[in-house]
């Protein structure tokens, strides 16, 4: 009987380990949560693309608002049953540094620090970018941006802390959450933004864009339950559009002030489709200084 029980220990812990790799769309409850999160982090432009000397240099930050989600819908784990704690940072930012090239190229490069806000933290989030004016008289202006983004975020999605302060397997913690997860959220994306600028004498400077972007995002889940560690993976890719819109204000000699909004539409298929603002629109400011 002894033998028995040392035989069929090993299998019980071993069984209680979970490990997946599991693709979703992006109209899927869990697909939706990260084209949202996505989203919030996208490497869009600060300003239309300007004619640039080489070697010109401008830094700058920008800080974007991240929208606030609802209790319904946060329940993306499960198709679209299980609660997930996505409410974390209310904000996103980046510092920007960019330098002029020949051909009236202009090269980008992003950071986002890794400050760490409520249980979650940036890591290894950094982006690209290339830009140029390809059209420009006193009326308008029209240029092209091609970037990308690269890295993610560490956060506490599976298991939260308000999750593991109920017991294993009541209503509020039905999967066994026994301690904090530690989830990665890869944001990789890539795309094109196309800039129409209204030219004009006055200090502002009012444009649209519309940007296009292929991403690639997945989960790395690492959820300590009651049962066993559950490490498991999940994808979703697929294409998204934005429209922004915002002006550039000049503030000071080489200093300029950019607010802008964005929007992306999305849709998300739940089981009890209760919810009419699916979509991603946010805030973003920004301090640009040229050198």
């Amino acid at each position: 009987m002894k033998i028995r029980l040392m035989i069929f220990a090993p299998v019980m812990l071993f069984s209680c380990i979970s490990y997946g790799d599991e693709t979703f769309d992006l109209d899927t409850p869990e697909g939706w949560a990260m084209a949202f999160m996505t989203s919030s982090a996208q490497n869009l432009g600060q300003m239309p693309p300007q004619s640039v000397n080489i070697s010109d240099i401008s830094i700058s930050g920008e800080l974007s608002s991240i929208p606030r989600l609802t209790q319904e819908q946060q329940k993306v784990g499960l198709g679209g049953s299980k609660d997930e704690d996505l409410n974390k940072s209310p904000a996103f930012g980046r510092l920007r540094a960019s330098i002029g090239l020949p051909w009236d190229i202009n090269a980008e490069i992003s950071w986002t620090p890794p400050f760490q806000i409520n249980g979650s933290k940036p890591d290894d989030l950094w982006g690209a970018a290339l830009s140029k004016p390809l059209f420009n008289n006193e009326k308008i202006g029209i240029g092209l941006r091609l970037f990308l983004l690269r890295g993610g975020v560490i956060a506490s999605v599976t298991c939260s802390e308000d999750v593991i302060n109920f017991e294993v397997y009541t209503d509020e913690n039905y999967v066994g959450c026994v301690g904090l997860s530690n989830d990665r959220l890869q944001m990789n994306h890539e795309g094109v933004e196309v800039f129409l600028s209204f030219n004009n004498s006055s200090v502002i400077l009012p444009w649209i864009s519309l940007a296009s972007s292929n991403i690639d995002s997945s989960v790395e889940i690492d959820a300590p339950l009651f049962a066993g560690r559950e490490t498991s993976t999940i994808h979703s890719s697929g294409s998204i559009q934005t429209l922004s819109f915002g002006f550039n204000y000049d503030v000071g000699e080489n200093r300029r002030l950019s607010v802008s909004s964005s929007y992306t539409p999305l849709e998300v298929k739940r089981p009890n489709d209760s919810s009419d603002n699916d979509n991603f629109w946010n805030l973003r400011v920004g301090l640009i200084i040229g050198f």
